[in-house]
Formats: C-alpha cells, structure tokens, sequence
C-alpha cells in the first residue's frame, strides 16, 4: 500500500467519523435550540454535511464536488430569495446528491474485506444519509401539495419531516403524522420497506466479513 493509499484510508475515516457527529446534530440536537435558531442552523448544518460528505468516498469525489457546489448555491440562493421554482430545483440536486452518496456507501461497503470502524461508521452513515434522502423527498411532496401528509401543524418544518422519515423508516409508526394522497402512501411505504432492507443488507454483510476475519485468524 502506498502513501497515497493511507492518506486516503485515513481521509476517509476521520471524514466518517466527522460525517456521524454532524449528522447527528442535525437529526438530534438541532429541536434542542429554540426554534428562531433553526432558520440559521438547519441550512449552514446542512451545507457542512454536503462537505464532508464528498470525502468520505473512496472515488467520484471531483464529480459529487461538482454537485455540492450546485446544490450548495441553489440552497442559500432558494434561502434567501423564497422562488418556489428555485426551491424545486435546490431540492431535486440535493436528492441527486444524496442518493449518490448512499449507493457508494453500500458499494464501499460491500468491497471492504473487513469489518473494521471504517466500516462500521459508514454502516450508519449510510442509515441517516438514506433517511435525509427520504426527508427531501417528503419535501418535495408537501411542496407539491401541502395536502399530501397530515402533519400536526400549520407550517411543518424540516424538524417535522426528519421525524416522520424516521419513525416510518423504523417501522414505528406512531400514527400521529399519515399520509393522505395515493402518491403520499406509496412514498411512505417506500421508505419503510427501504430502511428495513437497508439493515437487513448491510447486517448480513458485515457479519459475513466479521466471520470472515475470525476463519482467517
């Protein structure tokens, strides 16, 4: 292994590790601050993940650079000047954007040989950034239809649909949130199925790579 190789093992780590934590952030700690801070921290929060997110992948980094900076722009730009068309666009490139992310992920996964942090950091990586995909795409549909889910309040923010991607992704379902249109349904029953296919994929891999580590030793 050359030096080049190392340095980008250990990029990859830290920028894993560095990917949890602010992720983690902004799925759990962000309802912690008052409400008036969301409108800050929910955006320039996001704007991180996207950076750290394009070097935690092993390749195509120059190529999902490209699409963070689109994305990057057209957020703050839809932030600031409210175009429901430019809204549209900033959410469809962050899907994009996302959904990339998630299949390399797996993909890194899958061609490790062992189970080792890395690897598991990227296992949970994987869960949230699929779940903040979910989360874009129930955006999107409320933006298309303010109808399309029953959210207990007026103006449901980002906060509300992280929950509600989450608790269906679990298969939890309190109840408290539904979806009401047929396109809506579909939605929701893509993301339960999706999230359970996704723990049930990546638990069995990385057993299969833990057992074999311990034939190997």
């Amino acid at each position: 292994m050359n030096l080049f190789e190392i340095l980008n093992r250990r990029i990859t780590r830290i920028s894993n590790l560095l990917l949890l934590i602010v992720v983690f952030f902004f799925i759990f700690l962000i309802p912690f601050f008052p409400n008036n801070w969301h409108k800050i921290l929910n955006p320039m929060t996001f704007s991180i993940i996207f950076l750290v997110s394009i070097f935690v992948l092993n390749s195509w980094r120059r190529t999902m650079f490209t699409i963070a900076v689109i994305a990057f722009i057209t957020e703050w730009i839809a932030y600031w000047i409210h175009m429901p068309v430019l809204n549209f666009v900033s959410s469809l490139t962050n899907i994009i954007f996302f959904q990339i992310i998630v299949i390399k992920l797996i993909i890194q996964i899958a061609k490790s040989k062992i189970a080792d942090s890395r690897v598991i950091f990227e296992s949970i990586n994987g869960y949230l950034m699929l779940g903040l995909l979910f989360t874009l795409w129930i955006a999107i549909a409320m933006q298309y239809d303010s109808g399309s889910f029953s959210f207990q309040v007026e103006m449901p923010v980002v906060q509300d649909y992280i929950y509600f991607t989450f608790v269906t992704m679990t298969t939890l379902g309190y109840g408290d949130v539904t979806p009401l249109l047929p396109f809506a349904r579909s939605l929701a029953i893509l993301i339960s199925i999706s999230g359970q296919i996704y723990i049930a994929v990546i638990i069995a891999m990385l057993v299969g790579k833990y057992a074999s580590q311990e034939s190997t030793k």
